[in-house]
C-alpha cells in the first residue's frame, strides 16, 4: 500500500564514509575510537547528513588501525580523517566539508556520464 500524500522515493547513497567504533576491552590500557567519542560523533555526523540530504551513507566499523590517534572516519574516495580526540564543532565542520564536496564531485560525475 503507498501512503496517502507526497512520497519521495529514497535517495540512492552516492558513497560511503566509515567511522570506527571499535571498544577495546582495554585490559592493557591502550587507546580506541569508541572510548574517545566515535560512536556519539556518529550519531551526530548521521543527523547532520540526514538534515541536509546529502547522498552519502554513514556505516559503523570496525578498527582502522590507528587507534592511539582516533576516532577514525573515512569518506569514501575523500580524506581519512583522524581526530586525534579533537571532536569539536570545527572538526565536525570540517567532516561535513569533505562529505558536501565528494557528494558535488558525485553528482557532477554523475550528471557528466548522463549527459544532456
Amino acid at each position: 500500500m503507498i501512503p496517502d500524500g507526497d512520497w519521495v522515493m529514497p535517495q540512492k547513497p552516492l558513497f560511503v564514509m566509515r567511522v570506527c567504533i571499535n571498544k577495546r576491552l582495554n585490559t592493557d590500557k591502550l587507546p580506541n575510537c569508541a572510548g574517545r567519542g566515535s560512536r556519539g560523533l556518529a550519531d551526530q555526523l548521521e543527523k547532520l547528513i540526514m538534515a541536509e540530504g546529502l547522498p552519502a551513507e554513514l556505516v559503523r566499523g570496525p578498527c582502522m588501525n590507528n587507534c592511539s590517534i582516533g576516532p577514525n572516519i573515512k569518506v569514501q574516495g575523500g580524506p581519512l580523517f583522524n581526530l586525534d580526540s579533537d571532536i569539536s564543532e570545527a572538526r565536525i565542520a570540517e567532516i561535513m566539508d569533505a562529505i558536501r564536496a565528494e557528494a558535488a564531485k558525485r553528482k557532477a560525475a554523475a550528471a557528466e556520464v548522463a549527459g544532456p
